[in-house]
C-alpha cells in the first residue's frame, strides 16, 4: 500500500522531486521504489523524460485501482475504529491558524460526533499541509500559498501580511514597508526542503543568512535574540504581543488565505462531517 501511495503521488505531480517533497522524503528512495513497484507488476508505469514523468496505458488502469484502493483501506480504518468504539480525526496546524476556529469547531463538531476523538498535530514550517499528502493528519488548518496538488480547500478568511522587527531596530518607526526596505538587514530563512510557493512567499530575504527556523516560536525568538527580521500572518499580530516585537504592514505583499485542506481523494466521512462543521462555523463568523 506504500508503493501505491508513492506511485499515487509521482502520478499526480508527474515529477519525482516534487512527488518527493510532498512525500516529505527525499528523491532517490521515492526513484527506488517506483523501480520496485514496476519490476513487481512487470511493465513500465511512466515515461521517463526530460520534463518529467508521463503515465504509460498500464501506469493510467494502475492509477485508477490504487486510488480506489487506498481509498477502501480508509474506510476499513474507519470501520475498525467504530468497532473499536475509537475513532480519531487528526488535524494538523500551522502557526496560529487552529485558534482562528477552535471554540466554534469544537461545539458544532462535538455536538454531532460524541465519539470522535479530535487529535492536534503541531506542523512544521517545512511542510504547510502537515504530512497531507503523507497522510500523517486527516485535515490541516494552515496559511498559503503552498502546492494544492490533490488537495481540496475552504478559505476561512484573508490575513495581510506583516513584517515582524526589533522594537529598537531602525524599521519600527516605519508606517509600512516593502520587501526592498527588507534587503541587508538579517532575517529569519526557512528550511531548504520547504514547499517552494511557502518559502518564496514567507522568507523576507532569499540571501539571507539568518537562522534557519521551523516554527512561529522560533521566529519570534529569531526577532528577539538575533534581531532578525521574520514576516507574519495578521492574526500573529492579534495574538501575538510581544515586548521587544513591532509589527509593521508590508506594503508588496497580496494577503494570504487561512484555509483547511484535505486529501481529495479522502473518503473518510469524518472528513467529510468536519467539513461540513468547519463550513457552518466559517458562515456564522462576521466578515468571513
Amino acid at each position: 500500500m506504500r508503493r501505491l501511495q508513492y506511485f499515487v503521488a509521482v502520478a499526480e505531480e508527474g515529477n519525482v522531486g516534487r512527488a518527493a517533497r510532498r512525500l516529505l522524503m527525499s528523491q532517490p528512495p521515492l526513484s527506488q521504489r517506483i523501480r520496485e513497484l514496476e519490476a513487481d507488476l512487470g511493465c513500465a508505469l511512466f515515461v521517463r523524460t526530460p520534463h518529467g514523468m508521463t503515465l504509460t496505458p498500464p501506469g493510467e488502469v494502475l492509477l485508477t485501482e490504487a486510488r480506489r484502493l487506498l481509498e477502501g483501506v480508509e474506510r476499513a480504518r474507519d470501520l475498525v475504529r467504530r468497532a473499536a468504539g475509537r475513532r480519531v480525526l487528526r488535524v494538523g496546524v500551522v502557526g496560529p491558524g487552529e485558534a482562528a476556529l477552535s471554540a466554534t469547531m469544537a461545539r458544532t463538531f462535538a455536538q454531532q460526533h460524541e465519539d470522535v476523538e479530535v487529535s492536534l498535530i503541531q506542523g512544521d514550517l517545512s511542510d504547510p499541509t502537515v504530512g497531507l499528502a503523507a497522510q500523517n493528519v486527516d485535515a490541516a488548518i494552515t496559511f498559503t500559498p503552498f502546492t494544492r496538488t490533490g488537495l481540496a480547500t475552504r478559505t476561512v478568511r484573508q490575513d495581510r501580511c506583516y513584517v515582524a522587527v526589533p522594537s529598537a531596530g531602525p524599521l519600527a518607526a516605519a508606517p509600512t514597508l516593502s520587501r526592498a526596505d527588507l534587503r541587508g538587514h538579517l532575517s529569519i530563512r526557512l528550511a531548504d526542503d520547504t514547499d517552494p510557493l511557502f518559502r518564496a512567499h514567507w522568507q523576507p530575504d532569499a540571501s539571507s543568512e539568518g537562522p534557519v527556523v521551523r516554527s512561529l516560536d522560533e521566529c519570534l525568538h529569531a526577532v528577539l535574540w538575533r534581531k532578525a527580521v521574520a514576516l507574519v500572518p495578521e492574526q500573529v499580530v492579534r495574538g501575538h504581543r510581544i515586548e521587544g516585537i513591532t509589527y509593521v504592514p508590508v506594503s508588496d505583499l497580496p494577503p494570504v488565505d487561512l484555509v483547511l485542506a484535505w486529501r481529495r481523494s479522502d473518503r473518510n466521512p469524518l472528513v467529510a462531517h468536519y467539513v461540513e462543521a468547519f463550513c457552518a462555523a466559517v458562515r456564522s463568523r462576521p466578515g468571513t
